[in-house]
């Protein structure tokens, strides 16, 4: 009778290859998730602390719009002209209502300022320091920390 040669294949483990990858894979996880975790701990100090409570001024304080301002430009030639809309932040929410009474004084100190201000005051690194100035102004006029701030909302130059 023949000899029945039976062939086996010897197939290769592939299960150990597949468990090696997976462990591998693990231990690489661990090690940035780790590493991310130091890294955020040890960088705490030295990154900028978040301020809330600028967020909440914001919130709470009080802005009064004045009426759009179109004046000549203290200029050589006389033909500049300057189109600008300001916003004034008041230091307490009570002076809200009587800033209506105040609008001639605040539009005049506005006016007179920008008036003699030339082409060159008036530009953009300027700007704070016009600011500043209109602040110090209406503040010494109105009363201390009346204004807390200005701000230029429209600003066209001619």
């Amino acid at each position: 009778m023949a000899e029945d040669t039976s062939t086996t294949e010897v197939k290769p483990k592939l299960g150990l290859d597949i468990k090696i990858i997976v462990v591998g894979l693990l231990i690489f996880l661990v090690a940035m998730g780790a590493s991310y975790f130091l890294m955020k701990s040890l960088m705490a100090p030295l990154m900028p602390k978040v301020e809330t409570a600028s967020t909440a001024s914001l919130e709470t304080a009080t802005l009064v719009a004045v009426p759009e301002f179109t004046t000549n430009i203290s200029d050589v030639a006389g033909n500049r002209y300057l189109k600008v809309e300001v916003s004034v932040e008041l230091g307490d929410k009570k002076n809200a209502e009587s800033v209506k009474t105040f609008m001639p004084i605040i539009r005049d100190s506005i006016l007179s300022i920008l008036t003699s201000k030339t082409v060159a005051d008036l530009d953009v690194r300027n700007r704070a320091n016009i600011k500043q100035e209109i602040q110090n102004d209406l503040n010494k006029k109105l009363g201390k920390d009346y204004i807390k701030n200005i701000y230029f909302t429209n600003f066209i130059m001619q």
